[in-house]
C-alpha cells in the first residue's frame, strides 16, 4: 500500500483570527477580537462600536494604545463597501473610520504580530495621513 500525505494545513486560533479580520471585506462577515462571552463585555462592546469617543482622523499623529479591534463592512452613500473599523484603546475610548488605508495596516500588524487577544499588551500605533496620486489615505504607524 503507498502512503498518502496530507496536505491539509493545521491552524492555530490565532491564525484563524488573522485570516479572519483579512477576509472582512470578500466574506462580509464582522471581526472583533472582544471575549464578549460575559453580560458587561458585550455592553462594553456594544458601546465602542455602536457609540465611539470619535474619529480616527481626528487623532492624527497622536500615540495610542490599541487594545481591541471591530471590522464590518459598511455600505457608503456611492453603494460601495468600505471597511468600518474601531479601535478601542486600553483607556477604553474607541475611534472609528471607514478606511482601506486602516484596513490594510492592520492586516498587516495582525500578520506580523497576532490579533490583540494574543499581546501581552496594547500595541502604540500613531494614525497617519499619506499623500497618494488621488489624494490621502489614511493608515497606522506602529511607534
Amino acid at each position: 500500500m503507498s502512503e498518502q500525505t496530507n496536505n491539509t494545513a493545521m491552524t492555530t486560533p490565532a491564525q484563524n483570527a488573522v485570516q479572519l479580520a483579512a477576509e472582512v471585506m470578500q466574506t462580509g462577515m464582522s471581526y472583533t477580537d472582544y471575549n464578549t462571552s460575559d453580560r458587561k463585555a458585550a455592553v462594553d462592546f456594544y458601546n465602542a462600536v455602536s457609540n465611539p469617543t470619535g474619529k480616527l482622523k481626528e487623532h492624527v499623529n497622536e500615540v495610542l494604545d490599541m487594545a481591541h479591534v471591530s471590522i464590518e463592512v459598511a455600505e457608503l452613500k456611492t453603494g460601495e463597501l468600505a471597511p468600518r473599523i474601531i479601535i478601542v484603546t486600553a483607556d477604553g475610548n474607541s475611534y472609528q473610520c471607514v478606511s482601506i488605508g486602516v484596513y490594510q495596516s492592520l492586516k498587516r500588524i495582525f500578520a506580523l504580530f497576532g490579533t490583540p487577544e494574543t499581546w501581552a499588551e496594547p500595541l502604540k500605533i500613531k494614525p497617519v495621513l499619506t499623500s497618494t496620486a488621488k489624494g490621502q489615505v489614511l493608515s497606522l504607524q506602529l511607534v
